[in-house]
């Protein structure tokens, strides 16, 4: 029997490209989305290896009713792919509370919802893997992320813990680590960034600056393979990596991070982005 692996936030971009990819690798795929509507087309691809799910993972009655649908077929799931999520992008004065929570509703607590209700099938297993997908921005910060950016510095946190817990039990965890992506995730950002270029805003011209120079980023970026690619390594190697990055360049924005002072790094973002236009003269 093919492996059984769960993928949430399959409906476009990197959940549809990595339940797709690894159905043609042979693995049985549970592809899961709020609407399920928006899974149709996934239901011919993957040489039928893939069922199409609604679930909602801020919603733990949703969760259940999708994992009682693989149940029913007598599956135990292998892997697990928590890919679902949201991106709250703008000015950190400017964003609510509500959109802090629904950040947060998705990213992390949906995302530690669906782990929690398939963790205890791959423990009595003593077997099984589970791909949480964050960002390069849970760890280099742009401005004007946040809320993403905190919510992917959660899933670095948890997914830590997660795997020494689950390591003496035969579970393995990995984080992939995306960059910009070739995917319809920019248009959501983008669409957020436009609500804060006003004329009365008082970060319009930072916004409109930063806007310019983030909607080059998807469009150039590779396509969304490359982070399948990574999630089928992290479910097939028998060591797999605590993280996986993607692509291979970011590891140097990574490094520039790591090893230099923040405030040589602020200048370099600045004039990568160009937001060196607008600091102050003399500052």
């Amino acid at each position: 029997m093919h492996q059984a692996v769960l993928v949430t936030g399959a409906s476009s971009g990197i959940g549809e490209a990595t339940a797709v990819y690894l159905a043609h690798k042979g693995f049985r795929i549970f592809a899961a989305a709020r609407r399920i509507e928006k899974l149709n087309e996934l239901s011919g691809l993957g040489g039928g290896r893939i069922t199409t799910l609604a679930m909602d993972v801020t919603d733990e009655a949703s969760i259940e009713k999708a994992l009682a649908e693989i149940a029913a077929e007598g599956i135990t799931l292998y892997g697990l792919v928590n890919n679902a999520g949201v991106s709250v992008m703008g000015p950190f004065e400017q964003i609510s509370a509500d959109e802090w929570r629904r950040q947060f509703e998705t990213n992390v607590i949906g995302l530690a919802n669906v782990t929690r209700a398939v963790m205890r099938q791959m423990r009595e297993a003593g077997r099984g893997r589970i791909i949480n997908i964050g960002s390069v921005t849970g760890r280099v910060v742009s401005p004007f992320q946040a809320p993403y950016a905190a919510s992917k510095h959660a899933v670095e946190g948890l997914s830590d813990a997660l795997r020494r817990e689950l390591a003496p039990h035969g579970v393995k965890v990995s984080v992939i680590r995306p960059g910009f992506i070739n995917t319809p995730f920019g248009h959501q950002e983008q669409d957020a960034l436009a609500k804060f270029t006003g004329a009365d805003n008082p970060y319009a011209e930072q916004v409109r600056i930063f806007k310019e120079w983030h909607a080059t980023g998807h469009p150039n970026a590779p396509a969304p393979t490359i982070v399948a690619e990574a999630v089928h390594r992290a479910l097939t190697v028998d060591r797999p990596h605590s993280r996986y990055t993607v692509p291979a360049n970011m590891l140097g924005v990574l490094a520039l991070r790591n090893l230099m002072p923040s405030a040589i790094v602020d200048r370099i973002f600045e004039r990568v982005t160009g937001l060196s236009k607008y600091r102050p003269q003399g500052k």
